[in-house]
């Protein structure tokens, strides 16, 4: 039994019988569940109940609050009705009271055109033009379309002025313009100031401004050209005459254009002044034009260019060409008591007076420096009347400062502008080339040679021994450059640097390159004795110095009267000769590019001069002077070192080498040093130490086998009592030229120990080392 109460799993079921049990087994399990379940619904089905009841009550509740909201939406609904109306009402009433306040404006306007057309006509009988004019003024300032509407044409006309408003408008503006201008003409003519400023100020409150300022530039112009033919209706005098013309012309416009420019801002406005400016720039081109006319013609600057240009040069020319051609290079200069254009001229050629073109390249200058003033004042006055701001190019861009100017955009325009920057400017390069060139030339003519009788002991570095050309040349120079840079011209002094940087090169370099290869070329004669070193003449040897000297101190010069002449220039920053773009900077450039450039080309030719001069003067006496110096001398000394007698004839032998080189040192280079400036006999000094200190190394290379331990200490002590005579004083840098020498006789004093030992910055290499031991007698072996 207990078998057949298990439910058996239908998939273990064999049998229908055991299908059918387990089938009843299965429903009897399934009644007992629903059982159970229901059962569990009759437990849990109270608070259900509760909780459904409840949500009744609380929806019953609702009910009211329902209804309330609508009746408050209800009652929202019709305020906002009753508030859209009243809005409506008020926005109307707005409405009504714009169009009300706007008719009131326009018939309070209408009143006042009325009021002011006949105060025209009021005021017009009393001829009081000042009331007038500000009756236009207002009348003007109305909107156009209620002076040309029909309500104004209705109600503005009266009796006396039947015209609608617009015509008796313009027809007031079109009298009262051509009254105020005769009135203004007529008080200009009596130069009645009070008149001339009552009628100027009136322009701008009738509507003609422009017409103002173009009658009042045309006084302003009156006076100018008054005064301007005043002075030129002067008996021409002296030599700057011209350049005081146009001095006054340039100055009476600046005070006028500052004097007045207070007027027209005030009573025009700022920036109104520029179209007087304008005009009054065209008064200056007439003036300033009839002036450098007057100039061109009463100089008779044309025939002095064209004499310029034809001007041959010949003694500079005659001076490049070879031996046997033209004047002879072993000519004498000419004397100064011969006129220096004496027989200088030929058919290609006239004889220019220099102190002439002297005098007119001053008054040219002059000219020009006023012009480039003028013209800074110009650009000054223009840009302080524009706005602060303003657009340049699309792109807006803030004023200019005095410290960056730029050329008024009127001035390029104008004819004076042309004639300064191209005529003049043409002239005056023209003659500052040829003075300062025709300024060489005469120096060559005239030089002299300083005297060679009383020298120094030591050379003055304040009074360099040079030629007089040299002396004239850069004063001239400094005069030229001074006064080329005072005219305040960019591009004219930028052409005449150039043209005198190529009259230095070519002219003064070549005369003084050219003497030192055909007139004082230090050559020494053909000897058949071939024991005595042949040595050129001493008259030729002094020569040459001298004309080293002029290069080295030419170029001194020139430096030194470059930065002068640069200070003048201003710092270029606060105060500026040049305050016009970048051309402060490309001036400064281009005087420094003369400086370096004729240092370039003279350092060159300098090399060269002294390089000749240890090859013809000191490189032949140099190694006879060493082999005196050493003569008898020997380096195999035998006995102890602290023998009384041995220590003696060391010192004796060390004494003889070093006076005897010390001697003929003195003798060969002292009359040089007395001559040369310092800076070519250290140019000197450097090739001679670097040659003599080959010569001492290569003797000693050759004394191999011939120097014992006591004789290299001697040795030493010989090369260093040379070392230090041509080394003293301010030459001491000299002993870097030395160093392999020295090192060389360092090495032979010793041994294998002290070589091997560190702490040495060696210029010889180890094998050099190695060597040099190799020269010692080793007496022990």
């Amino acid at each position: 039994m207990a078998e057949d109460s298990v439910a058996l799993d239908i998939s273990e079921c064999g049998t229908y019988e055991d299908l059918v049990r387990s089938m009843s087994q299965i429903q009897l399990d399934s009644q007992e569940l629903t059982s159970r379940l229901k059962a569990l619904h009759e437990t849990q089905a109270s608070p259900l109940s509760y909780s459904l009841q409840r949500l009744d009550i609380l929806g019953a509740g609702l009910s009211g609050p329902q209804k309330g909201a609508r009746d408050l939406i209800k009652m929202l609904s019709d305020a906002s009705f009753v508030a859209s109306r009243i809005s409506q009402k008020v926005r109307q009433l707005d409405r009504e009271q714009s169009r009300v306040q706007q008719s009131l404006e326009y018939v309070i306007q209408t009143q006042e055109l009325k009021a002011s057309i006949i105060g025209i006509y009021d005021a017009t009988q009393v001829r009081d033009w000042e009331s007038v004019a500000q009756h236009i003024h207002r009348a003007s300032k109305l909107p156009t379309e209620l002076v040309t509407g029909k309500f104004a044409e209705v109600m503005v006309p009266t009796e006396e002025n039947p015209e609608s408003p617009s015509i008796a408008l313009r027809i007031a503006t079109e009298s009262f313009g051509g009254l105020f201008l005769r009135e203004f003409e007529s008080a200009a003519k009596a130069k009645d100031v009070e008149k001339i400023t009552r009628f100027f100020k009136l322009f701008p409150l009738i509507g003609k401004e422009q017409e103002g300022l173009d009658v009042y530039a045309k006084f302003v112009c009156t006076i100018i050209a008054n005064q301007s033919r005043q002075l030129m209706s002067s008996k021409i005098e002296g030599p700057l005459f011209f350049g005081m013309v146009m001095s006054r012309l340039f100055e009476n416009i600046a005070t006028i254009v500052d004097q007045h420019s207070p007027i027209v801002e005030r009573y025009y406005g700022r920036g109104k002044m520029q179209r007087v400016i304008e005009r009054i720039q065209n008064e200056a081109d007439a003036q300033g034009g009839i002036i450098v006319d007057t100039y061109f013609d009463d100089r008779h600057i044309n025939r002095r260019l064209s004499e310029i240009k034809s001007y041959a040069f010949s003694f500079l020319v005659q001076s490049f060409m070879p031996t046997g051609m033209g004047m002879g290079i072993g000519m004498r200069s000419v004397s100064p008591a011969v006129p220096p254009d004496a027989g200088m001229t030929s058919a290609g050629a006239t004889s220019i007076n220099v102190q002439d073109i002297d005098t007119l390249l001053n008054e040219c200058g002059v000219m020009i420096g006023r012009w480039s003033l003028y013209c800074k004042f110009l650009a000054v006055k223009w840009w302080s009347q524009a706005p602060t701001e303003f657009e340049e190019d699309g792109v807006t861009a803030k004023k200019i400062g005095a410290t960056a100017l730029k050329v008024p955009p009127f001035l390029p325009e104008s004819k004076l502008y042309g004639k300064m920057n191209s005529r003049v400017a043409t002239a005056f390069e023209s003659m500052a080339t040829f003075f300062f060139r025709r300024s060489v030339e005469k120096a060559f003519q005239l030089d002299e040679a300083p005297s060679l009788s009383h020298l120094p002991t030591e050379p003055s570095v304040t009074s360099p021994l040079i030629s007089s050309a040299i002396d004239d040349v850069m004063y001239v120079l400094n005069a030229v450059l001074e006064r080329t840079v005072s005219t305040g011209h960019p591009n004219l002094i930028r052409n005449v640097v150039a043209n005198v940087r190529r009259v230095l090169e070519s002219d003064l370099v070549g005369m003084i390159q050219r003497k030192m290869r055909d007139e004082s070329y230090p050559r020494a004669p053909a000897t058949s004795n071939s024991n005595t070193p042949a040595l050129p003449p001493n008259d030729k040897v002094n020569s040459f110095l001298i004309l080293l000297n002029n290069l080295a101190v030419a170029t001194e010069y020139i430096e030194r009267i470059v930065e002068t002449v640069v200070g003048t220039c201003g710092d270029g920053k606060v105060v500026s000769v040049f305050p016009f773009g970048d051309d402060h900077e490309q001036v400064i450039a281009s005087l420094r590019a003369l400086s370096h450039s004729f240092e370039t080309r003279v350092k060159e030719l300098l090399n060269d001069g002294v390089q000749v001069i240890y090859v013809q003067v000191v490189k032949p006496r140099l190694r006879p002077l060493l082999a005196t110096a050493f003569k008898d001398a020997t380096y195999m000394t035998h006995g102890a070192v602290g023998d009384d007698a041995e220590e003696s004839l060391s010192q004796q032998q060390a004494d003889l080498v070093r006076l005897r080189f010390s001697y003929g040192w003195d003798a060969m280079m002292h009359p040089i040093r007395r001559i040369l400036t310092e800076k070519n006999y250290s140019r000197l000094l450097a090739v001679t130490s670097e040659q003599l200190s080959g010569m001492l190394e290569r003797r000693v290379w050759g004394m191999s086998g011939r120097v014992n331990e006591l004789g290299a200490i001697q040795l030493e002590r010989d090369v260093a009592g040379i070392i230090s005579h041509v080394s003293q004083g301010k030459w001491y840098f000299l002993r870097e030229r030395f160093v392999r020498v020295a090192q060389l006789v360092m090495v032979l004093g010793m041994d294998e120990s002290e070589l091997e030992a560190g702490g040495i910055e060696w210029v010889l290499t180890e094998d050099e080392r190695r060597r040099a031991a190799t020269i010692r007698v080793d007496e022990n072996v």
